[in-house]
């Protein structure tokens, strides 16, 4: 095969351009992949390796309140400035209504402590007031509860954690500890029946972006190595990981011996995250997820700011339960008062709600335990089985006298009353007598508990249980799904699959045609697509599938056709999709609080951000430049592609096509206008990104896609059957008649015999010089489709 000049020099362009991509990717992961040891955060791992076998443990779930302890997860608060619905006011009666009462071992907030929004929510920044909001609201309202917290929006803005502008570094209350673990702390809770390990990760990015390219976080391997250190080990009975970011938006890196963060999951029971707020779309009590790889559980929390959610997570013989909560939102009035937003006094106090939320009976059920969050090699599920008492913990602003509790088991009453057996300071610890072997049948049976109030309140709490030990699935359908998958995987595959995909669809036809180039036109691939298209339409060829295959051969067709049918065209596209993969999509200033102008600027590769102190950001590139591929980019191309083959090419003559000849829906004047209304829509979603990051003049000169979509406007309107050709073709001709000379329907219609494909063979094999196949009134040919064309006037069309 002989290529042209020009196929070699786009193939060579092509190599090089996957090979740069292949080292830009490298450099901007290597973070992930070796340890920074110039990095002032950097510490080598090390492990502690005691066993703990807690199976193998006897252990007695009666009705007194031992071995039981729980605490409280929070997250997304969102402490705002200028928004008066949810953020603080939910937060503050948190602590004011719910906090009290439930009392906890300890609260941990995974994330977004403040809201860092401007008042048009397009901009980002570190607010002092939503700082002192926080510190001032804990110090007042939670000062005798151990509170623990790691950062999201809290990293926003900000070129490193020794920044002015770091207000976590002051007003965050795990500030010092985060900073003396260098990314990574943790605490322990000893009790006399064991002891129990608290790690918190943070995973904010090294120089934290503003809006909107901070919604993804990393454990660089760096921090997978402080991580490693404090998570390997057996001798804790549980271990519980902290952090903001679910693992479908976190990138992880692995440590210097190796370790990935599922190897690390496996020393962990329960992975507690936030930073998704339910999806706004009711999906907040469902994103939990089981991997039976690592037997261990992600449960997300939505957000204190919008649903006021808050999760209690209890320890009972280490057997672990949850229940998240929300805050009876129709009982907090709007605030109607703008200056309210900040609820501070001149001399920092808070001002607090001026009444308190009276919520329902908070019911959390420990034994028996909900078995689609069962861990079976991490919990004594089988204590369950010689169990005297149903065990469950009741929280209520109402003493426990005032309270009515009622267990249904398989929606039928339970015979025996539930009786409050807790520790009036601190365990509201309510049992009932039962008998587990009933249910020793090997199927799943369900609880549920209420417990009403004197207010009339009812509150219920809910459990699936078995007692083989055997877990069930959580069954949260949409919710379950979407904390399956790593969302920063599928849309770097996304990414870079529509660019190498769409480079190799252009590419390879323009070599195939190198290739074809020394056969007979009549042999053309072209050609035979043609006739294949003939024969289904004639009803030659008939299958169910024929309107799939007719489609493909179509496409295929004007693929083939797309190289020589528009040149210009076809080098534009691969030149950008070219620059797409290998260079800077533009230059902004991604960190707009830096010392000068140009401490917080970047680069945008699809690669991830790249900054002059040779620092990558590998995180949000990939869900922008997904979104830009797919519909700015390769949505043009397929569009340019859609044009490169007339429709009458594909209609046979012998069906009498020619004399009412469709026009491609892509050259009807109403589908015109709708691409241009689409181009317009991707044009103000380029001037969109202007107003995040500022700088109009840089933003839209340095940028590839201001360029890309100057080139497409010049094609919409000057390319093949552009706005302006069409609207000069009416003032000239149509193409009505055509053939195909080797389909037999199309050459009995006009009178000649075909030329294949009963002789293919012989047009390899003979010298001889065809006729002219067809012949053109005013002049025209064409060498693709060996068609006859003729054309009438506008007047004629119109008689």
């Amino acid at each position: 095969m002989k290529l042209s000049f020009s196929s070699i020099l786009c193939l060579l362009l092509t190599l090089f351009s996957f090979l740069r991509a292949f080292l830009l990717y490298l450099s901007s992961t290597k973070d992930l992949k070796l340890p920074n040891l110039i990095e002032s955060w950097y510490s080598k791992s090390t492990f502690e390796r005691n066993h703990l076998d807690l199976l193998s443990q006897a252990l007695s779930l009666g009705d007194s309140p031992d071995r039981l302890f729980y605490f409280v997860q929070i997250s997304d608060l969102h402490i705002s400035k200028f928004q008066s619905k949810g953020h603080t006011t939910h937060f503050l009666h948190f602590l004011q209504s719910v906090l009290p009462v439930i009392r906890p071992e300890f609260v941990v907030v995974t994330g977004d402590l403040i809201d860092a929004e401007d008042r048009t929510r397009t901009g980002s920044a570190q607010y002092l007031k939503e700082w002192q909001v926080y510190k001032t609201a804990i110090t007042e309202g939670a000062s005798d509860i151990p509170w623990y917290d790691i950062g999201s929006n809290d990293c926003s803005d900000l070129l490193s954690w020794q920044t002015e502008n770091n207000l976590y570094k002051t007003y965050g209350r795990s500030a010092n500890l985060l900073k003396e673990g260098k990314g990574v702390y943790s605490w322990k809770v000893s009790k006399e029946f064991g002891e129990y390990n608290f790690v918190a990760a943070d995973a904010c990015p090294i120089k934290g972006p503003s809006r909107p390219f901070d919604y993804f976080g990393y454990l660089t391997a760096n921090t997978m190595d402080r991580l490693a250190s404090t998570v390997i080990s057996n001798r804790y009975n549980h271990t519980f990981l902290f952090s903001h970011y679910p693992t479908i938006t976190l990138s992880t890196g692995t440590t210097d011996d190796g370790y990935g963060f599922k190897d690390l999951a496996r020393y962990v029971s329960a992975y507690f995250c936030g930073h998704l707020h339910g999806f706004d779309a009711g999906l907040g009590d469902t994103l939990k997820s089981y991997d039976s790889e690592t037997d261990s559980l992600e449960l997300e929390l939505s957000d204190m700011k919008d649903h006021g959610s808050y999760r209690i997570v209890a320890v009972d013989h280490d057997l672990i339960s949850f229940v998240d909560v929300d805050l009876p939102i129709s009982q907090i009035p709007p605030i109607t008062n703008d200056n309210k937003h900040v609820p501070l006094t001149e001399d920092l106090k808070i001002i607090w709600p001026s009444s308190k939320l009276r919520p329902a009976p908070i019911v959390l059920i420990t034994n028996p335990k909900d078995a689609r969050y069962a861990l079976p090699s991490k919990e004594p599920l089988k204590i369950a089985q010689t169990s005297t008492h149903i065990r469950f913990l009741v929280f209520s602003e109402y003493e426990h006298t005032q309270l009515k509790a009622k267990i249904f088991v398989d929606d039928m009453r339970h015979p025996f009353i539930a009786q409050f057996t807790g520790d009036n300071s601190s365990l509201p610890l309510w049992t009932s007598t039962w008998e587990p072997n009933d249910f020793d049948d090997f199927k799943t049976h369900s609880i549920r508990i209420e417990v009403t109030a004197p207010d009339g309140q009812i509150g219920v709490g809910e459990a699936l249980f078995r007692m083989d030990s055997l877990r069930i699935n959580i069954e949260s359908g949409i919710g379950e799904w979407i904390t399956w998958p790593n969302i920063l995987q599928l849309l770097r595959f996304l990414s870079v699959f529509s660019i190498v995909a769409m480079l190799l669809a252009i590419l390879i036809p323009k070599l195939y045609l190198d290739y074809e180039s020394r056969h007979l036109v009549n042999a053309h691939l072209r050609n035979m697509l043609l006739l294949y298209v003939h024969e289904i339409d004639c009803g030659i060829y008939q299958s169910i599938y024929a309107s799939v295959q007719k489609t493909i051969y179509i496409w295929t067709h004007r693929f083939l056709q797309f190289s020589e049918e528009q040149p210009n065209t076809w080098y534009m596209c691969f030149t950008f999709l070219i620059s797409f993969l290998t260079m800077p999509w533009f230059y902004a200033k991604f960190i707009p609080y830096g010392r000068n102008d140009d401490e917080g600027a970047g680069y945008f590769f699809l690669w991830g951000l790249y900054f002059p102190d040779k620092q990558w950001v590998p995180l949000d590139t990939w869900l922008y430049t997904a979104f830009e591929l797919i519909f700015t980019v390769n949505g043009f191309i397929l569009y340019f592609i859609w044009k490169s083959s007339d429709q009458y090419l594909f209609e046979c003559k012998g069906l009498g096509q020619g004399k009412n000849r469709r026009t491609s829906l892509c050259n009807r004047p109403w589908f015109q206008l709708l691409v241009i209304l689409y181009l317009l829509w991707r044009i103000t979603h380029l001037i969109e990104l202007v107003r995040w990051y500022g700088g109009t003049w840089p933003m839209l000169t340095f940028n590839l896609l201001t360029w890309w979509l100057v080139a497409v406007t010049i094609v919409l309107f000057y390319g093949k059957d552009g706005i302006v050709y069409l609207i000069k073709a009416k003032k000239k001709g149509e193409a009505i008649g055509q053939h195909l000379d080797i389909c037999q329907s199309c050459c009995q219609a006009i009178g000649e015999a075909a030329r294949g494909p009963f002789n293919v063979r012989t047009m390899y094999d003979s010298n001889e010089q065809h006729p002219p196949l067809a012949e053109y009134n005013e002049g025209s040919s064409s060498d693709t489709s060996n068609a006859s064309i003729t054309r009438r006037n506008a007047t004629a069309r119109d008689e």
